[in-house]
C-alpha cells in the first residue's frame, strides 16, 4: 500500500483539479468538457491501469517487478483530437477502443492490486501533464494522488440514476441490458471501491460536493466550470 506521495514531485505553479466519485456520476464527460474549455491536460486515472494491462498482455508480462517497470515507463497520454475529443494513446497509437476490451479490463483488475504498479502509477499521475494545468478524474485523486490540488470535487448521483445512465449508454450501443443487473453490479462496485485496502473511494474533507442526480450533463458541467472559473479565470495560466 502506498503510504506517501513520491518525493521531489512538486505541483509548482500549475493549476490542478482532482475529481472523484463513483461510477456513473459523470466524471469523465464533465472533466473532458472542463479540460476542453480551459485548455487543461486531461487524465482518466482508471485508464492508466488498463494501459498497463494492455502492455502486459502484449508483452506476456506477469511478474510483479516487471509489471512495475512497465507502469513506470509507460508511454501513455490523452490527446485532444479535433472532432473526436480526448483519445487515449499508448506509444503513439490510439488505443481508446482497445482499453475497453473485456480481457484488458480483467487484466487491469489484477495489475491494480500489484504494489509496484500502484507506486509507479502514483508517480505517473503526479508527473502527468508536466507544467500544464490539469484535471484528473478517478476515485482517489483528491485523497491520495493530489491531496494538495487547487480544487477538489466529489461528484455523485443516486444509485438508481447512475444505473439508468449506464443502461441508456449501453442501449445506445445496441446492447441488450438489464437495469436491475446493472444496478446490482454498480452497488457491488461501490462497496468494493469504498472498502478496498488500496486508496478507497472517499471524498477529501475539503472537496466540493456536486450531486448530479437531478442535473442534465450540461448543468453538471456548468457547476464544475464555475468552480474552476472562480479560481483560475477564463484563461489557463
Amino acid at each position: 500500500m502506498v503510504k506517501q506521495l513520491p518525493e521531489k514531485i512538486a505541483k509548482g505553479s500549475r493549476f490542478v483539479v482532482a475529481v472523484d466519485g463513483p461510477a456513473g456520476a459523470g466524471k469523465g464527460a464533465i472533466c473532458r468538457a472542463v479540460a476542453t474549455k480551459f485548455g487543461f491536460s486531461y487524465l482518466d486515472t482508471g485508464s492508466i491501469y488498463r494501459g498497463v494491462a494492455l502492455l502486459a498482455l502484449q508483452n506476456d508480462v506477469t511478474d510483479d517487478e516487471q509489471l512495475g517497470k512497465l507502469a513506470g515507463n509507460m508511454p501513455f497520454e490523452f490527446r485532444f483530437v479535433a472532432g473526436e475529443g480526448f483519445r487515449a494513446f499508448l506509444a503513439g497509437k490510439d488505443v481508446s477502443i482497445n482499453l475497453r476490451e473485456e480481457q484488458v479490463g480483467k487484466k487491469a483488475s489484477l495489475v491494480a492490486a500489484v504494489p509496484q504498479v500502484r507506486s509507479a502509477l502514483l508517480t505517473f499521475q503526479r508527473r502527468y501533464g508536466g507544467e500544464k494545468n490539469i484535471i484528473l478524474d478517478g476515485r482517489d485523486t483528491g485523497t491520495v494522488v493530489w491531496p494538495d490540488a487547487d480544487l477538489k470535487v466529489f461528484l455523485t448521483a443516486s444509485l438508481e440514476e447512475r444505473a439508468k445512465r449506464r443502461s441508456l449508454e449501453l442501449q445506445g450501443k445496441g446492447e441488450t441490458v438489464s437495469f436491475h443487473k446493472i444496478r446490482d453490479m454498480m452497488a457491488e462496485r461501490d462497496a468494493r471501491d469504498e472498502s478496498r485496502a488500496h486508496a478507497p473511494l472517499a471524498s477529501a474533507k475539503d472537496a466540493h460536493h456536486v450531486d448530479t442526480t437531478l442535473l442534465t450533463l450540461e448543468e453538471s458541467i456548468d457547476c464544475v466550470v464555475k468552480l474552476v472559473d472562480k479560481l483560475v479565470g477564463n484563461k489557463p495560466r
